[in-house]
């Protein structure tokens, strides 16, 4: 880390059980690396006290923030976005903080590390609609010419139907199709689209709260090897994911999307980001995921 002085800028990670994050090691590399006069820690905060926490880091000059669970949608309703339901980036503006969600690109950027892009796809498979999927459900809506249908299954309610549909906004989809988070109706999904070139993307943080979806692994055999599945926990994959190593199919886990979001990040704060490989660096020489 470089030497920290008086004009030092305060940059940093808010969210709550996030020990685990990879977020300091990538952004004070990135720092050293741009020859950024700025430092970055992380914020572990209950929700109440994180609208007096973004007071209180405004007055003390902070340049900006992630945001992380469980607070994505807490802070998207406090600061200033472009109808955003779930922001993950913060920046300092001359109205106050402005919040960003780098999510949606950086899944799509992070497609390449699998040499795919969302226009190879003839349908894609959701599961999960929390802030991470909403965000990359309305990047693919945006990146397609040809709308794929889209298979949302997860946790059914009316307030989670309509963030899905603001977070798709006013570009259209093919079809949107909702279904309830059961074992059954994700392999009933992948059994009607066989023959048919899938992108599959576990997007709950179920395995972060000990369940690893053992019990939906078992569809992934349900997969060829032209489909992609990728699990966007970077530290704890689900066993879908693991099945799916297992059976050799097209994989990947949540580090490209992670390292993309983060370059995203810093191009808002400085509008400039270090490289994949820098970051990736960065990673590896943290100690992960052996810390």
């Amino acid at each position: 880390m470089a030497l920290i002085t008086g004009d030092t800028k305060l940059l940093g990670l808010l969210g709550h059980g996030t020990s685990y994050t990879l977020s300091p090691a990538m952004h004070n590399h990135a720092a050293k690396t741009l020859h950024k006069d700025a430092v970055y820690v992380n914020f572990d905060l209950k929700a109440e006290y994180v609208k007096e926490f973004l007071e209180i880091f405004w007055q003390l000059g902070g340049l900006g923030l992630n945001v992380t669970v469980p607070h994505k949608s807490l802070v998207a309703s406090m600061v200033q976005t472009d109808g955003l339901t779930s922001v993950n980036t913060l920046v300092r503006s001359e109205a106050g903080w402005t919040g960003y969600s780098t999510d949606g690109e950086g899944f799509i950027r992070g497609l390449s590390r699998a040499k795919a892009s969302i226009i190879d796809f003839e349908a894609v498979v959701i599961l999960g609609s929390g802030g991470s999927a909403q965000s990359i459900l309305g990047a693919i809506a945006q990146a397609t010419t040809e709308k794929p249908p889209i298979t949302i299954i997860h946790r059914r309610s009316k307030n989670h139907d309509s963030q899905i549909h603001e977070a798709v906004g006013k570009v259209p989809v093919q079809i949107l199709t909702f279904r309830g988070l059961t074992p059954e109706a994700f392999a009933d999904t992948l059994e009607n689209l066989q023959g048919i070139k899938k992108l599959v993307i576990q997007a709950t943080s179920a395995p972060k709260n000990g369940d690893r979806l053992q019990d939906y692994s078992s569809a992934v055999k349900l997969l060829s090897p032209d489909d992609l599945l990728i699990d966007i926990i970077y530290d704890q994959p689900s066993e879908i994911y693991f099945e799916a190593i297992r059976l050799g199919l097209n994989c990947l886990d949540g580090l490209p999307m992670l390292i993309e979001q983060a370059r995203l990040s810093q191009f808002l704060w400085w509008k400039k980001s270090a490289s994949y490989d820098d970051m990736l660096f960065a990673i590896k020489n943290s100690g992960w995921p052996n810390r």
